[in-house]
C-alpha cells in the first residue's frame, strides 16, 4: 500500500469524496439523460470568478487544513479539512434540490474511505476520514457577482483524520 502525503493526499481525499457524492447523485437519477434540466458538469476545483461557468456545474474543493494535538502527551494529531460542494444551477429550485440531496448523503454517510486512485482497477482504501458532528452547512451565498452565480448553493462540511506523528 502506498503512503499518501502532501498534495497527493489532498487530491485523493477530494477525488474520493467527489466520487462518493457523484455516485449518490447518479443513483438518485440526477445524471440520467432526458431530464428536463441541462446536463450537469462536475469539476474538482472552485471556478475562477473571472471566467464564465456553465450553468449546472457542481464544483468540489478543499478549504485550508488545520491541525491540533490529538491528546495531551500524545504523538498524534488531528487534521481538520473543510470540503465545499458548490452548485451553480440554472434555477433556484434545481440548486436547492441537488444540494439538499448532497447534504442528506453526507450527513447519512458520516465518513469517507479515501482511496489511492493511482492503483487501477481496484484502488485500495488508504485511510478513513470522519465527518465532524455539526459541521455540515447548507447555504445560498449572497455575494453573487456574476450571472452564473444567481442560483448558487453550497454544502460545506469538515472531515477529520487522526494521524500519528512519525
Amino acid at each position: 500500500m502506498a503512503t499518501l502525503e502532501g498534495g497527493l493526499r489532498d487530491r485523493m481525499l477530494l477525488q474520493s469524496v467527489l466520487n462518493d457524492i457523484v455516485g449518490d447523485l447518479t443513483a438518485r437519477g440526477w445524471f440520467t439523460v432526458g431530464r428536463e434540466h441541462k446536463a450537469f458538469t462536475v469539476v474538482d476545483e472552485y471556478p475562477d470568478d473571472k471566467a464564465e461557468v456553465e450553468l449546472n456545474t457542481i464544483a468540489f474543493s478543499l478549504g485550508d487544513t488545520r491541525t491540533s494535538q490529538a491528546e495531551m502527551g500524545s504523538a498524534g494529531e488531528i487534521l481538520f479539512v473543510p470540503i465545499f460542494v458548490d452548485m451553480f444551477a440554472e434555477s433556484d429550485g434545481l440548486g436547492r434540490h441537488v444540494v439538499g440531496d448532497v447534504h442528506a448523503f453526507v450527513q447519512k454517510q458520516g465518513q469517507f474511505d479515501v482511496l489511492d486512485y493511482r492503483v487501477d482497477p481496484n484502488p485500495p482504501v488508504e485511510y478513513v476520514v470522519q465527518l465532524v458532528d455539526g459541521s455540515i452547512e447548507r447555504t445560498k451565498p449572497t455575494r453573487a457577482v456574476n450571472s452564473w452565480q444567481k442560483h448558487w448553493h453550497t454544502v460545506a462540511f469538515v472531515v477529520t483524520e487522526e494521524r500519528l506523528n512519525q
